[in-house]
Formats: C-alpha cells, sequence, structure tokens
C-alpha cells in the first residue's frame, strides 16, 4: 500500500514548522491528509489512491524531460533526461534548444554520449536519470528545449520550458549606491478631489505623485489595483486584496473626462452635465466612506455612452488601431476576463445572484465549453466594451507612472500584488490547466495576532500544476503587476516558500503548510524585475521560514520593517539606525490603526465594540501599551528626534499630537532602511483605520476616506514643513550609509 507520509511529502505537505515564538509546531496527520485530498487525490479510498500515486509516479519517469527548468546565475548548466535502461546505447539523440527570440540550436548524438548519472526501477522497469550539459551559454530568458531518441522503430520525444534568469531583482542604480527614498502609502479609492467622483482615480494619483515628487518623495504606494466584482451588488464585496483576476485593472479607478474620447461625445457630455447627474455625482463626492455600487452605476452609464456612440474599434482610426492592438496584446487572458465580466453583468441585470460562476447555468461553468463561446459570440459588444474598459484603465494607469517619470522620481508609482483569489473569480472560472484548489483556502497558523488562525477566503495555486504547466501562471501573473510602475510589493511573500492550507471542513487550526519552489519563483520574479526595471519589496512579515528570508536577501528583494513589530529582547524599541538597510520601513499599515488610533487606544476601543477584542484583552492589551508608548518616547528624545514640545513622560501625551508625529516620521527616515513609507492619513490626524482584521461587514473596512481634498493636504503648512525634515533626514541618511 501507499506510504501517505512519503506521498504527502513528495507534495510538497509539511510535518511540522516553526512559529513566530521560535516554537516547532508538528502539523496533524489528518491536517496533512486533508490538504491532500484538496489538491484532488482520493484520500478515503485507499486503492484509488495507490493507483493515483502509480500514475503520476509512471508519468514522471516515462517522460524524457521534466515540464519546467528555472536556470539562475551561478546554478550549473545541466539538464537530466530519463530514458528506459533497455535502449540501445547506440540509438539516435536529437536535441533542439529554441531560443525566446527565435534562433534555434541543434545537434545529433549517440545516446552513449550523455552520461548516466543515477539510475531507479519504477513499476518493474529500469530507468536511466541521464545528466546533459548545456553546450551555450543561455541569455535570460524563457527558451524551449527539445529532445527525439529514435532506437530502431521506436521514437521518444519530451520538451520543456527552459528559464534562464538572473540571481537578483532590479535595484535603481542611485538606490544600489546607498541614496535613501521616502514616499507614501495610500488607499487610492481613500483619496478626494474637487473633480472625482467620489472615489480617487488615477487622475488624483497624478496629482499625487507631482505633490510629493516636488516635497522631496521617491514613490506613492498603492492598494492592490486588481480587477474586482463590478457587477456584484454585495456591498462587502470590495476588498482589493480579495479580487476576481490579478491579471487586469480595476477600471473604477478611470477618470472619465480624461478620456480622449469624451471630448467629442456630446450625448456622453449632455449625461454627465445633467442636473440629476450633477447631484449624484455631489452626493458621491460628500459621502464619508466610498459608494463602490453608486460609483460604479454613473461611471458605466457614460463609459458604455461612449463605447456605443464612438465605435473605438474601428481600424481606419489611430486610436481604434492602437485599441485593437491592445485586445490582439490582451489576448485569451484578455478575452475571459471581458467574457466573465460581460456574462456576470447580464445574470445579474436577470436577477440571478451570480456572486460566482458556481452559480452561473451550467452550461457557462466551463470557460472553454461551446456555449460560452456561443454566448461570447451572441454578446460581441458587450464582450469588447470590457476590453474597451481595460484599454482605458491600462493606458491612465500608465499615464500617471508617465508623470511620475517626468518629475525624476526614482520609483514613482508602486504596486501591490494580493495574495490570491477566490473560488468565485474569474481566474478560476479561466482555469482550464487544473492549477488551483478550490477545496482549501488560504490562510495562517495562530500567531500573537491571530490566537485562532487565520482564513482568508482565497484559493491556493498546486505548486506541482504549476510546474508541469511550466509557471506560465505566475509569469504572466509577475509580468502584468510589473507593468507601469516602478516597484512591486509581494503581500504576503511566505507565499514564495509555503501557504497555509486549510481544506474547507477544517477551521484555520487544522492547516497544513504547503511548499513552493522559492528558487524558481525568485528566479522568475528577478527576470520580469529586470524586464520591467521593477523594484521588489517582499512583505516578509508573521510566520516566516529564514531560509526565505535568506533567500530574499540573496534576490535582492527588499524586506519589510514595521516600527511597533521591531522590538529587543528587552521589551525597548530597536532603533531604525538598526534597521536591515536592504529594506522598507513603516510606522503603520493598511491592516493596523493609524498613529492617532493607536496611541489613544482607539483601536481597542473600536475592537472591543466590534467583538474582536473581549473586555479583559482590551484592558491587558491597553496596560501593555502604556509601557511602549513610554519606550517609544525615550527612543525619540535619546536620539533627538523631537524637541522640548514633546512631554518626555507618557502619560503627559494621552493623545497623539502633530509634534509627536512629525518627530516619529523623522525617526524613521533617520534610519537604515533604503525605504521609507509614510501613510497620508497619519499626516492630518486620521483616526478610523482602513481596514479591522476579522470583520466583515461589522466594519466599512476599504471604503473610508481622507477627510481632505489633496489640495487642502498639501496647503497644509504642517504638511510642508514635515515633508521638508522627511527629505533632510532622509538626506542626512543617505550620507551617513553612503557606500
Amino acid at each position: 500500500m501507499i506510504d501517505i507520509q512519503e506521498f504527502a511529502a513528495r507534495h510538497g505537505i509539511a510535518t511540522e514548522y516553526i512559529d513566530v515564538t521560535g516554537k516547532r509546531v508538528m502539523i496533524k496527520p489528518q491536517s496533512q491528509l486533508a490538504a491532500l485530498g484538496a489538491m484532488g487525490y482520493a484520500i478515503h479510498d485507499p486503492r484509488l489512491l495507490e493507483k493515483e500515486a502509480l500514475a503520476e509516479e509512471w508519468e514522471e519517469w516515462n517522460s524524457l524531460l521534466e515540464p519546467v527548468q528555472v536556470i539562475r546565475d551561478g546554478d550549473p548548466h545541466t539538464l537530466y533526461l530519463r530514458t528506459r535502461a533497455d535502449l540501445s546505447e547506440e540509438a539516435i539523440l536529437t536535441w533542439e534548444l529554441d531560443f525566446e527570440d527565435g534562433r534555434k540550436l541543434t545537434e545529433t548524438v549517440y545516446l552513449y554520449e550523455i552520461e548516466i548519472a543515477s539510475y531507479k526501477t519504477v513499476q518493474g522497469v529500469e530507468f536511466d536519470r541521464r545528466r546533459f550539459f548545456l553546450p551555450h551559454e543561455l541569455p535570460y530568458g524563457y527558451h524551449t528545449f527539445k529532445v527525439t531518441v529514435k532506437d530502431g522503430a521506436e521514437v521518444f520525444s519530451g520538451e520543456m520550458s527552459l528559464i534562464k534568469t538572473p540571481l537578483t531583482c532590479y535595484v535603481p542604480p542611485e538606490m544600489a549606491e546607498g541614496k535613501k527614498l521616502w514616499g507614501v502609502s495610500v488607499q487610492l479609492y481613500a483619496l478626494r478631489s474637487k473633480h472625482n467622483w467620489g472615489i480617487g482615480d488615477f487622475h488624483d494619483l497624478k496629482d499625487l505623485l507631482r505633490y510629493i515628487a516636488r516635497r522631496g518623495g521617491h514613490f506613492v504606494g498603492l492598494n492592490p489595483l486588481h480587477l474586482g466584482y463590478p457587477a456584484n451588488p454585495d456591498p462587502d464585496m470590495v476588498s482589493p486584496y480579495s479580487p476576481s483576476t490579478r491579471e487586469w485593472v480595476n477600471f473604477i479607478y478611470i477618470r472619465i473626462e480624461d478620456i480622449p474620447e469624451y471630448a467629442s461625445c456630446d450625448k456622453a457630455a449632455e449625461l454627465v452635465s445633467s442636473k440629476a447627474f450633477q447631484q449624484k455625482l455631489k452626493a458621491l463626492r460628500d459621502r464619508e466612506y466610498v459608494d463602490y455600487r453608486g460609483v460604479i452605476e454613473l461611471k458605466m452609464q457614460v463609459l458604455r455612452t461612449l463605447f456605443d456612440e464612438l465605435r473605438l474599434d474601428d481600424k481606419r482610426s489611430t486610436r481604434g488601431r492602437r485599441f485593437l492592438e491592445f485586445i490582439e496584446k490582451g489576448g485569451e487572458s484578455l478575452k475571459v476576463m471581458a467574457t466573465y465580466n460581460a456574462l456576470q453583468a447580464l445574470l445579474f441585470a436577470k436577477g440571478k445572484n451570480a456572486w460566482s460562476w458556481t452559480e452561473f447555468p451550467k452550461e457557462y461553468q466551463q470557460v472553454g465549453s461551446p456555449f460560452v463561446e456561443a454566448w461570447r459570440q451572441e454578446h460581441a459588444d458587450d464582450v469588447r466594451f470590457y476590453c474597451y474598459l481595460q484599454f482605458i484603465a491600462t493606458e491612465q494607469l500608465e499615464d500617471a507612472y508617465e508623470t511620475a517619470r517626468r518629475e525624476k522620481m526614482l520609483i514613482g508609482t508602486y504596486r501591490d500584488l494580493a495574495v490570491g483569489v477566490g473560488p468565485g473569480s474569474c481566474d478560476v472560472w479561466a482555469d482550464e490547466k487544473d492549477i488551483y484548489r478550490a477545496k482549501a483556502q488560504i490562510g495562517a497558523p495562530p500567531d500573537p495576532l491571530g490566537p485562532l488562525g487565520q482564513l482568508w477566503g482565497l484559493t491556493p495555486m498546486d505548486p506541482r500544476r504549476l510546474r508541469l504547466n511550466g509557471y506560465r501562471n505566475l509569469i504572466a501573473l509577475y509580468r502584468a503587476n510589473m507593468q507601469s510602475c516602478g516597484a512591486l510589493r509581494i503581500d504576503h511573500a511566505a507565499g514564495l516558500n509555503r501557504l497555509w492550507w486549510v481544506p474547507p471542513d477544517n477551521g484555520p487550526l487544522d492547516g497544513a503548510y504547503v511548499g513552493y519552489s522559492t528558487h524558481d519563483l525568485l528566479g522568475i520574479i528577478a527576470l520580469e524585475s529586470h524586464r520591467n526595471q521593477c523594484l521588489v519589496i517582499a512583505e516578509d512579515l508573521g510566520t516566516i521560514p529564514d531560509a526565505l528570508r535568506t533567500a530574499l536577501k540573496e534576490a535582492r528583494a527588499f524586506s519589510y520593517k514595521i516600527f511597533f513589530g521591531e522590538r529587543a529582547w528587552d521589551g525597548g524599541y530597536i532603533a531604525p539606525a538598526d534597521y536591515e538597510p536592504q529594506a522598507m520601513s513603516a510606522l503603520t499599515t493598511h491592516d493596523m490603526p493609524t498613529l492617532v488610533g493607536w496611541w489613544g487606544d482607539l483601536d481597542l476601543k473600536l475592537g472591543e465594540k466590534l467583538g474582536v477584542y473581549r473586555s479583559i484583552d482590551a484592558g491587558r492589551i491597553g496596560k501593555e501599551r502604556a509601557g511602549m508608548k513610554q519606550r517609544i518616547l525615550d527612543s525619540l528624545h535619546g536620539l533627538l528626534s523631537v524637541g522640548a514640545e514633546v512631554p518626555a513622560h507618557a502619560e503627559e501625551v494621552p493623545a497623539m499630537t502633530p509634534e509627536l508625529q512629525r518627530g516619529l516620521q523623522v525617526h524613521m527616515c533617520r534610519g537604515a532602511c533604503a525605504l521609507f513609507s509614510s501613510q497620508l492619513e497619519d499626516w492630518i490626524g486620521v483616526d478610523k483605520p482602513v481596514n479591522v482584521p476579522g470583520t466583515c461587514s461589522e466594519y466599512p473596512n476599504w471604503r473610508r476616506k481622507l477627510p481632505l481634498n489633496l489640495d487642502e493636504i498639501f496647503a497644509l503648512p504642517y504638511v510642508t514643513a514635515l515633508t521638508r525634515a522627511m527629505s533632510e533626514a532622509r538626506e542626512m541618511a543617505s550620507n551617513n550609509y553612503h557606500k
């Protein structure tokens, strides 16, 4: 019978891990078994499971080549071939190397010229594992290696994807020479301006980039810009970290007035200028929280009017040809995304709660079915409309990035890649290679911030299926998210090594870690990073294996340092001057309270009200925090980051003050990290958080706007003085740490 433990290990399912406290934790055997079940194996039928395992083993050894090999700088240029031992050594082997640029190399040799490195008997058949040395240096890129072995009348062939990559990711030359930068992180939807439609948009992003550049900053970090579920009326389906697809841009951020077609479309202009429309716009702008449904409905009215009236797909015009080229370049991925959204919108319009593709009529649940293709042809205009939305959104995002480049920002737009997508998403619907595993969801094991573990409602990818598909999904994903930006933050970078899979019948305590090839993923990321000149920031907080931290540093992926989490053994705060230089530091994040909220314990009061904290826990944390505040003040006064306007004793500072906030920002800017990211809301004393982890409908997560318009924020004398002080502190740090 099959050895379940060995079979699980072969599929990357761990038996143990080290938690954030350094304690070794054993994973329950039943959790490992459940993870195998989530991968699609028949865990409740031992005979069928053994049959599946034997078939998989035979498929592997009976294939001449691996499906993919990633060769990073410094790796040996060696491939391995698997041949049956009963083949004649006089058999003729022909290999062909097809380079990405179209060049080809080919050679024919005798089989005996390829040395045998090892051998194995598989189900009664002996196989040789032969070592093949690539005779030519590979250029960086995605190549194809093919082999044919002819032994008399028998012919065997194989093909693999061969990926050559740099060892390290791209870093701007100025940063490599020691220049320290600052920037801001914002939720794009939270930006207010006089002319947006109740949600921050790409024009607001351009304005913010100019403001930050002219104050000495070099980047604006954004929430994930992935496309969500625009047709879904559920007000809670708005998290940027739970998108429908991670390859395409959320068109809710389009600025209508910036679309070239708008100026020549009288019908659209009349619609927008009507009294009723303007009243709706004012109401959307005035609201404290983003009304996603209201914004989408207004923008879709105008966008559809533009599309219907002007027929942009006319190849006789320059703009039309550009749109058609965009569609051609977008390929199958664009077509599938547009079909999913058009179909979902139609079903919702007919009254069906089509929140997931599993709720589509049965004939439309398989993306490759002839029924879907027939529907696409019948509704070609609707499908092309969603392509048009992507065309505009992509164009405006790129325009924002070009604005940053014109302002001489070293990074400019800095994007965020979410961990995954939900089981009802477009990406899972489009998965014809059976890579996503909808029978599990990604989460996290218990830690001090989540003692009961976490569930994120996101669907993991199967590491074996990713390899069988030559990592094409991930290549497309990284490439798409490195467009129109100078840096990419990879959320939950632990996923580059392992993910916590939680099967449907289990709680987060009963998950299991499933491993991924860090070597391969970092190689692909490094290649795309250089091709797109995109810095990589790996969010390495939480339960991260030491081996991954080492690999990330070797790959020049920048670490993530949060001030409140950087504490010494005695409980004090580590001085930012002692942080890892190859990192981005920050005071707070979107999952934490603002500075005003933290210092005033407003997060504890809110958490208690929402049921996130029990009264006894909120009280305990509050008492611990009083000591933490004193240690912070000790550090600031000791390092002269604040002046006499900030008292030295915590009990004399019951609430966050502008002076203390400025002192904290300057304190971080003087630090060793190459990057410091400040949050715009902390500059203006916002007390409400962006997101309260552990809540859904209890709190308006991902909706809170900034209280002031951008022009109002940057007209404040305090902000002028703050940004000047931050720039001076970063310049000082650059001089102190210059190589």
